[in-house]
């Protein structure tokens, strides 16, 4: 029993002399391997033991590594492949957003977020307000910027994502319904873009949503949602029971997430009115705003 647990010791590394012995060439470098002295497991001595050479260190580092970044690279291409092609979403950054009135709170929401991305866990943005005002613009942006940080990211509208789950029904489909809702959960961020933009949902889409709030909320990751709701829907208890007959979903939506008034005016109307009155569209949103105080 000795010489077994002696010839053990030895495999591992371990001397059963309490002088030290000599050093073990490495076999990657050829060079001596470290020794130090640690305490015998049986023995209550200190006894000397080969350590692992520094450059086998370095290059199981480097193996780790590699297959960690691989794994991400794999997740980051899975989320990009789901994602809604949208060319002009991929170009959307915070340099070249315009800010205007009514955009701050939002802008600053999401930047915050993208900063404190990982230290924020499963808290979420729910961003809402007037269609064309841009909402899509600022989460698209954070988005981008995660992305370039080695995130996996998801844009996805909502009608797409509706229309792509609904797909999988069909044998022929080339995307699976595990493969999409496994996307969802999966990604270290969802953009869900214009959320509750469908006015009837069906049973299917219900649970769908449901799945994949509740799901990323288990797994403590973020959803950023815009919405085309107005502050009064938002504040009336109508809208959750839209979603399910007990509202679950929706407070759990709200309850993950920072909630934020984009106050700016539809911009493509703001453009439109500005040219029918020869003016600038800074002047036009100024005269909105001087009439709304």
């Amino acid at each position: 029993m000795k010489n077994a647990m002696n010839k053990i010791l030895a495999n591992s590394g371990m001397s059963d002399s309490l002088s030290k012995p000599e050093p073990i060439p490495c076999e990657v470098c050829g060079m001596g391997r470290p020794q130090t002295q640690i305490e015998h497991p049986f023995k209550k001595v200190m006894t000397w033991v080969h350590c692992a050479c520094p450059c086998v260190v370095v290059k199981n580092e480097k193996f780790w590594s590699d297959q960690k970044n691989a794994d991400k690279q794999i997740k980051i291409n899975r989320a990009l492949k789901l994602s809604s092609a949208m060319e002009d979403i991929k170009s959307m950054t915070f340099d070249n957003f315009q800010g205007r009135s009514g955009t701050k709170a939002a802008y600053e929401e999401i930047m915050s977020a993208v900063k404190n991305f990982d230290k924020r866990g499963k808290l979420g943005v729910f961003i809402f307000g007037e269609t064309g005002n841009g909402k899509s613009h600022i989460t698209a942006s954070g988005g981008n910027a995660l992305i370039k940080s080695g995130y996996a990211v998801i844009y996805i509208t909502e009608k797409d994502l509706f229309s792509r789950l609904q797909a999988t029904k069909n044998f022929k489909n080339t995307e699976t319904f595990g493969e999409i809702m496994g996307a969802c959960l999966d990604a270290d961020l969802l953009i869900w873009d214009d959320f509750m933009s469908s006015q009837k949902l069906s049973a299917d889409e219900k649970d769908w949503i449901f799945q994949i709030v509740n799901g990323r909320e288990r797994a403590n990751k973020p959803i950023w949602m815009t919405s085309n709701i107005t502050p009064e829907e938002f504040e009336s208890g109508e809208i959750a029971y839209q979603l399910d007959d007990k509202g679950r979903t929706w407070w759990r939506i709200i309850g993950n997430m920072n909630c934020v008034l984009n106050q700016a005016v539809n911009y493509r109307k703001s453009k439109a009115m500005a040219r029918a009155l020869d003016i600038s569209v800074e002047e036009y949103e100024k005269r909105i705003q001087e009439e709304s105080n």
